[in-house]
C-alpha cells in the first residue's frame, strides 16, 4: 500500500517545535575516541560516525552492552522502523565499533542544555521519489524533510544529576521562508511521529545509542510493481539506501553535575 504522509497531518508541532538556533562547538576525529572529551558545562554531546560491518548479526554484539529503554513497546516500535536503541556507558563506545567491524570519522557536537526542539540531524527527500514505510504502510515521499528533534536538559534526582533527554522523528514542509519550522514560519506541511518519541534519564557519562544498519536499493520487478523497494523510516532518516552496506551511529552522551552549571 502507498499512501502520502501528508492526509497525516498531525499539527501538534506548530505549537512545541520553538526550535532555536544551535550555538553548536564541532570537533572531528579520526576514529571513535575512548578519551572523554572536557566540556565545561552540562548538556548534551552528540557523536556520530559510521561502521563498516564485518557481519549482519550487530544486534547481538549490542546486547552485550548497557540496557533497552524501559519501555518494551517502544523499543520494538523503534527496531521496525530499523532503529535499534541502547542506554550506554559511553566509555564503551569504541569497543563496540570495534566489534562491529571498520570505523570510520567521528563528528562530535557540543549542544549544551537544550530547553527548545532543535533539529539536530536533517534529511531532504529527493524530488524523484521516495517509498517510506511507517508502521508498516509505504508512503510515497517526494518533497519536504526528515528531520530527527531533540532537546535536554539537566535534573537535580534524589540519586544526583541526571539529563533529561527526548527525540523526536518528523517530517515537515517548510513555508517559503526557510527549511526551520517554528522558527518564524508554521511548515506547510508536517507530521509528528508521536509514538516513536524517546524520554530518558542519563547519568553522567551514560549516553543514548541509535544504530541503523543501512543496505543498497534493492530493485523489484514484476507484473505488477517494479523499481526501489521501500525503506523504513529510520532508514531514511539516516540516509539509506546507500551503495555498500554500512552501519550509523548516532549517541546522545550526557554531561551532567558540573560545578559551574549550579
Amino acid at each position: 500500500m502507498r499512501a502520502s504522509l501528508a492526509p497525516s497531518l498531525f499539527l501538534f508541532f506548530l505549537c512545541v517545535y520553538g526550535c532555536n538556533t544551535p550555538q553548536v562547538n564541532k570537533v572531528t576525529l579520526s576514529a571513535p575516541s575512548s578519551a572523554r572529551i572536557i566540556i565545561p558545562g552540562s548538556g548534551v554531546a552528540i557523536r556520530s560516525f559510521s561502521v563498516v560491518p564485518n557481519s549482519n548479526d550487530f544486534k547481538e554484539t549490542l546486547r552485550k552492552f548497557g540496557e533497552e529503554l524501559g519501555d518494551p513497546q517502544l523499543q520494538q516500535r523503534l527496531a521496525s522502523e530499523g532503529m535499534t536503541v541502547r542506554i550506554i556507558d559511553a566509555i564503551d563506545v569504541p569497543a563496540i565499533a570495534a566489534l562491529l567491524g571498520e570505523p570510520h570519522e567521528e563528528r562530535f557536537d557540543w549542544h549544551g542544555q537544550i530547553m527548545n526542539w532543535r533539529d539536530v540531524l536533517q534529511r531532504k527527500m529527493p524530488s524523484s521519489g521516495m517509498l517510506v514505510t511507517v508502521g508498516g504502510i509505504s508512503h510515497l515521499v517526494d518533497h519536504g524533510y526528515l528531520t530527527l528533534l531533540a532537546r535536554g536538559w539537566q535534573l537535580g534526582m534524589e540519586d544526583g544529576d541526571q539529563l533529561y533527554l527526548q527525540l523526536l522523528p518528523v517530517w515537515h514542509v517548510p513555508s517559503d521562508h526557510g527549511i526551520v519550522p517554528g522558527k518564524e514560519n508554521a511548515p506547510s506541511e508536517g507530521r509528528v511521529f508521536s509514538e516513536l518519541m524517546i524520554e530518558c534519564l542519563l547519568d553522567n557519562d551514560q549516553a543514548l545509542l541509535v544504530v541503523t544498519q543501512l543496505e543498497p536499493e534493492k530493485v523489484i520487478t514484476g507484473p505488477l510493481d517494479e523499481g526501489p523497494s521501500a525503506i523504513r523510516l529510520g532508514e531514511a532518516l539516516m540516509g539509506g539506501p546507500v551503495k555498500d552496506p554500512i552501519q550509523t551511529f548516532l549517541l546522545f552522551e550526557a554531561h551532567v553535575g558540573f560545578e559551574g552549571d549550579k
